[in-house]
């Protein structure tokens, strides 16, 4: 079912025809505020590094080698064959009674055979149940990984921005540290005042620049943090902006979220959590056969070289020989190893359906508290976008009155300093509702960065 008709089949039953509406548009006004819609090297970079990154790889070698597990445990249920074959002359030098006699053979000798298991009691079809299992885990840890590393790449990137801006901030405000030193100094020259007055401002000179250092210092490390991670190298990650986008009207569409679990497909852990729980019924199932009679087939054909009668002389003769068996492999007694393995197993399977229980129960609040923050994250935009408003506005307003020469030239870079520490909020406010949003689309496998790789 597509996740549109999922929202209306919900909408259906809330028995809300405006909750519908609000509800089937939701998704898409929210995947349109995604921060790559604006940002096309962001968005570039996301395509890049959800099919490069050394996550995606090393799980894309884990399920092969999970689906080479799985031909392999397939094959006991295959007849085996063997064969074996030797040409040359074979002679034999004897002495009887003083007489000594040569017999020598030129010969091919050969043996060949094939086993088919034929009653294991189901343990071996069961086995590579299992293996199949296993197979699918993996392949769902593809896509997982996948929609967690676009979550992950895109906060990465928001913490670039906000350390950028910070960074920038910090720069500016030593740079007006530095003027009022400058300034201090010619006050303590001219006598106006006192010397303390440029030792305070030292002191917030020195406290600046090491906030400066540890922050390029963070630069650094979160840059080649998302280099490693991403697979992209470091030349070539997007360009951080100085602002985020602003997201557009969501007001309506963010307080209409439905603020209970979504009816969406069930999750890769719930549905790894029953692969799991079912593999282990399997293999308590195979544990359970281990003490009973296994049947088989056997067949083979042989050529040797041997003689009718070893005690008299006489040629070497070839003889072939054709057999066919049935066979029982029956282990009796293990030593109770048997029991032991199968109340592990059930031990283990207990655990499973617990650990399947709770995923169930957790993700279900999840689902509810990830509502509740997206619309909390959304109000404290809200009031961010009217603080950087209001500080622009300001500024706006200051510079005409400098020119005008009401105001002095001071008040615009105080204003200035206020607009700088107003854009740090909003980017922060939104990247933390971008965030939000992609974490909500992901659990729900909306995110579209995720779906173009056919999730």
């Amino acid at each position: 079912m597509r996740p549109c008709l999922i929202w209306m089949a919900l909408a259906s039953l809330a028995g809300g025809g405006s909750l519908m509406a609000a509800a089937v548009a939701a998704p898409d006004a929210l995947i349109e505020a995604l921060p790559e819609r604006a940002l096309p090297e962001l968005d570039a970079f996301l395509k890049r590094s959800l099919r490069e990154a050394p996550t995606m790889l090393m799980r894309r070698w884990e399920t092969e080698q999970a689906e080479a597990h799985a031909m392999a445990a397939r094959a006991p249920m295959l007849p085996s064959a063997r064969a074996y074959v030797s040409t040359g002359v074979i002679m034999e030098q004897r002495t009887d009674g003083g007489v000594d006699s040569d017999r020598t053979l030129a010969a091919v000798l050969y043996s060949a055979g094939i086993s088919q298991p034929i009653f294991h009691w189901g343990a071996l079809t069961k086995n590579y149940e299992v293996a199949k299992l296993s197979h699918a885990i993996s392949a769902r840890n593809i896509e997982e990984t996948r929609r967690l590393l676009a979550v992950d790449l895109r906060s990465r990137y928001f913490t670039l921005v906000n350390v950028n801006a910070s960074i920038e901030s910090t720069r500016r405000r030593l740079e007006d540290l530095r003027r009022q030193l400058e300034h201090a100094r010619k006050q303590v020259a001219d006598g106006f005042a006192a010397s303390a007055e440029t030792s305070t401002i030292d002191v917030q000179i020195t406290a600046t620049e090491m906030s400066l250092q540890q922050l390029e210092r963070s630069w650094d490390i979160y840059r080649r943090d998302l280099s490693r991670i991403s697979g992209v190298p470091i030349d070539q990650l997007p360009s951080v902006v100085d602002e985020l986008p602003k997201p557009g009207e969501l007001a309506t569409v963010v307080k209409n979220l439905a603020g209970t679990g979504d009816p969406a497909l069930p999750s890769v852990r719930l549905q790894n959590a029953e692969d799991a729980i079912r593999a282990e019924r399997l293999r308590y199932e195979i544990e359970s056969t281990r003490l009973r009679p296994k049947l088989g087939l056997d067949f083979s054909v042989s050529q040797d070289n041997k003689n009718p009668d070893n005690n008299a002389l006489g040629p070497k003769a070839l003889i072939t020989t054709w057999s066919a068996y049935a066979t029982v492999n029956w282990q009796l007694f293990d030593g109770f190893s048997t029991k032991a393995a199968k109340r592990a197993s059930l031990a283990r399977l207990r655990v499973y359906e617990k650990d399947r229980d709770l995923a169930i129960q957790q993700e279900a609040d999840e689902r509810r508290s990830e509502v509740t923050h997206l619309q909390v994250v959304w109000r404290q935009l809200e009031q961010a976008e009217i603080g950087i408003s209001g500080a622009r506005g300001s500024i706006e307003a200051i510079e005409k009155d400098v020119k005008a020469g009401w105001l002095p030239a001071q008040q615009l870079e105080v204003a200035r300093q206020a607009e700088r520490a107003a854009l740090e909020a909003v980017n922060g406010a939104r990247a933390n509702f971008y965030l939000a949003v992609a974490t909500y689309l992901s659990n729900r496998g909306l995110d579209p960065a995720v779906r173009e790789f056919g999730q």
